[in-house]
């Protein structure tokens, strides 16, 4: 008869256990690049190493670029000049003037017409002069950003805030199409799930989840469904989700294998998946109670009374040595039997 409701119970509670199964996955960086150049050069410095934290616009490597810095000098040299815009005003004003005195006398018939004519002409060649020399000033200012955007090219910058994973170049190697370093951004992490077909469309973007990272020690930390693919794999019947975790505390390392529920740990902060505290029923000797597990794969053993009494019921009488030892059965994670004592 024990046998006969231990199998009853077991077979009650293998949904409940399949169905509490954590869904295994792989926590990556929610950004990753392999830093390049986009011009050939030789690798003048190098300034950070592998694992080194980098941020945004900061200089991790220098190219050769003593050419790019002359060009720059002249170009700047260039759009500071201001002598020929100062001699076409010069010629302006000298033009203004004998354009003056030459409409005067024409006008006294001292001079021909013919001669006003062509100071009127001086004059205005005098003003395109000026305005070429205005343009070219403009010109001038350009040369100097594309000079300054050359020589930024020999300088490669971080383009997020990130980590160096990887260094792939030293100072005095030639690069031109292959990358320097990878970096990758941990401030936030992602993970791709497999989960069962079952499950779809009970899960959407922006539920919680719970990722729990494969370390020892390590806890549960809450996570954000950002993806949800809309097409299920008909060969492996699963589809895939993407969880969003946010790890400014660098908590969570990037690269670590984990598992996820969608039910939320009933944890307190100072008792973890298999810490043990003692048992309230027995103070005097202070037993180990068993795991406290997950809020959805625990199950409250009955009473003992109870126990006995549904026994008993079940077997169409008083309580006996049988009612007695199923009064004993508890479920949490696993079975156990607590004989207890014969009635004589």
């Amino acid at each position: 008869m024990i046998r006969h409701v231990l199998a009853v119970l077991c077979i009650g509670a293998m949904p409940l256990a399949a169905a509490a199964a954590p869904l295994g996955c792989l926590v990556t960086p929610e950004q990753t690049a392999e830093i390049g150049t986009p011009v050939a050069g030789v690798l003048a410095s190098v300034a950070v190493e592998r694992g080194d934290r980098i941020h945004k616009g900061q200089v991790l490597a220098v190219i050769s670029s003593e050419v790019e810095r002359a060009s720059v000098d002249v170009a700047n040299t260039r759009a500071r000049s201001a002598a020929e815009i100062s001699a076409s005003k010069a010629s302006l004003a000298l033009a203004r003037q004998r354009l003056e005195r030459t409409a005067d006398l024409h006008r006294r018939d001292f001079v021909s017409r013919q001669a006003l004519d062509q100071a009127e002409a001086e004059f205005k060649v005098a003003e395109q002069k000026l305005a070429q020399s205005l343009d070219q000033q403009q010109i001038n200012a350009r040369e100097v950003q594309i000079a300054r955007a050359q020589l930024g090219q020999r300088q490669l910058r971080a383009p997020f805030d990130g980590v160096v994973i990887d260094r792939l170049a030293h100072p005095g190697e030639r690069v031109e199409d292959r990358p320097l370093m990878r970096i990758a951004s941990i401030d936030r992490l992602r993970a791709e799930v497999v989960v069962p077909a079952a499950q779809f469309g009970s899960l959407a973007e922006g539920m919680p989840a719970w990722l729990t990272p494969g370390l020892p020690g390590a806890s549960a930390v809450p996570a954000i469904i950002s993806l949800v693919d809309p097409v299920i794999d008909p060969a492996s019947n699963t589809f895939r989700i993407r969880l969003s975790l946010d790890n400014t505390g660098h908590k969570v390392p990037a690269g670590v294998r984990c598992t996820v529920d969608f039910e939320q740990p009933a944890l307190s902060d100072s008792v973890r998946p298999g810490d043990r505290r003692p048992s309230s029923g027995d103070p005097a000797t202070g037993a180990a109670a068993r795991p406290t597990g997950y809020q959805r794969m625990s199950a409250v053993p009955p009473a003992p009374e109870a126990g006995v009494r549904r026994a008993s019921m079940a077997l169409g009488g008083q309580p006996g040595p049988a009612a007695s030892a199923a009064g004993g059965l508890a479920l949490d994670y696993s079975l156990s039997v607590q004989p207890q004592p014969r009635s004589r």
